[in-house]
């Protein structure tokens, strides 16, 4: 990223915080929302066109503030990139498992229940899941899929 791209998220950041410095106010933010969008958007720090959408919540003022994942990974340090791995994985293959991070997402934003969190947390790592396992697995995962993927007119509803 551009260091005129990073002022600008920092400057846009700062002006939706109570805080007015950046070390500062990017310890306001926790990440609300993901999600794959299949019409590009542009990230505040001005980058077009982003796909891996990070809505992100301010915890003291209540804004909220639309960003590309690169940025929360590279700047603000939020789990985003470890979220977007899983999907990205279960996308091409999706019998394959969720990590922590997103079954830990998934849970806070009730898009699983607590016996699916501790089911996929117990049968994560097993290489040959059984076939009800691996049918549980698969349910759950398409359930995370339809949950990151945004349509364009969807957007607006974050």
């Amino acid at each position: 990223m551009e260091q005129s791209n990073e002022y600008q998220l920092s400057r846009e950041i700062i002006a939706r915080s109570n805080a007015t410095t950046w070390d500062e106010a990017k310890l306001e933010w926790d990440l609300a929302a993901i999600y794959h969008q299949d019409e590009p958007e542009t990230c505040l720090c001005g980058h077009f066109p982003i796909i891996e959408i990070c809505v992100l919540h301010n915890r003291l003022n209540g804004n909220r503030a639309i960003v590309g994942n690169v940025c929360v990974k590279k700047f603000m340090g939020l789990p985003s990139e470890r979220i977007f791995q899983a999907v990205r994985r279960i996308r091409k293959d999706p019998s394959r498992p969720l990590n922590a991070e997103a079954i830990e997402h998934a849970f806070q934003r009730g898009w699983i229940n607590g016996w699916e969190r501790r089911f996929y947390f117990d049968t994560m790592r097993r290489r040959n899941p059984s076939q009800k396992q691996l049918n549980k697995r698969l349910q759950i995962n398409e359930n995370v899929l339809k949950n990151v993927t945004r349509k364009w007119k969807d957007s607006a509803n974050v």
